[in-house]
């Protein structure tokens, strides 16, 4: 398997919105509807992947590509969020690519970028997110009793569970 996470420049910004445009990334990321694209694009250009990464809440997207004999295609992304108790990755995998491995492979290459930057790592996942978790757990997470609650202007609270690495 070819796959790669690149770092986010300008120029992903399309493929980016695309993906977080997907019916599946909508409904897990707690929200109703696509994002507005302006002020979504606004929101991507602060998080490249050069982005700074000092204080909490600083965000970097990587996306991640996948190559093979006819070319190179963005099929997901992987955000890792800076937290006060770690690194927060957070990924999805274009609907049409799920199910073959390339969200697990991602994960384990945005683990080692995230340890270059703190040995505290986690995930949030909903429950009723199967598939995530067990991605996660694939990867060495393991299932907590942690939650964080979210609000969101569209859909209302979620609840996330923490996965912490090992």
């Amino acid at each position: 398997m070819d796959l790669n996470l690149k770092p986010a420049t300008e120029s992903d910004f399309e493929d980016y919105y695309e993906i977080r445009s997907g019916k599946g990334d909508i409904y897990w990321n707690g929200y109703t509807e696509k994002p507005q694209k302006e002020s979504f694009r606004e929101l991507f250009l602060n998080r490249l992947g050069n982005a700074r990464f000092e204080k909490t809440e600083d965000r970097r997207i990587y996306i991640v590509r996948l190559n093979d004999e006819e070319g190179a295609y963005s099929i997901g992304f992987i955000q890792l969020i800076k937290r006060d108790d770690g690194i927060d990755i957070g990924y999805t995998i274009s609907e049409s690519f799920q199910r073959r491995g390339y969200a697990t492979e991602a994960l384990k290459q945005a683990i080692d970028l995230a340890r270059l930057l703190d040995e505290r790592i986690y995930v949030q996942i909903r429950d009723d997110n199967i598939a995530s978790q067990g991605v996660a757990l694939k990867c060495g997470f393991i299932k907590t009793e942690e939650y964080e609650t979210r609000n969101y202007p569209q859909a209302g609270e979620q609840k996330l569970r923490k996965y912490r690495l090992v």
